[in-house]
């Protein structure tokens, strides 16, 4: 399974979103997009109102934020 994640610092979603995944000991990669800059052109391109981290990704599908990996792990079988 290969997960990324697009976090910023201080950013207490997306804090929680790597807890649960190291609670499961999903590996992922953590991409920081703290720089307002880099931010909001993420935000532009992936469109569809996203304003928000942590954006979570599996085998490059994109799940959402922290309620949305919830709920992806728990129809999965993995929470």
């Amino acid at each position: 399974m290969n997960i990324k994640m697009y976090t910023k610092v201080e950013c207490i979603w997306c804090d929680r979103a790597k807890k649960i995944l190291d609670e499961y000991e999903l590996e992922y990669l953590e991409i920081d997009i703290s720089d307002d800059i880099i931010r909001k052109k993420f935000y532009q391109e992936v469109g569809e109102g996203v304003s928000t981290v942590p954006q979570v990704y599996i085998n490059d599908e994109r799940i959402g934020g922290y309620k949305e990996l919830s709920e992806w792990l728990m129809t999965n079988g993995k929470e």
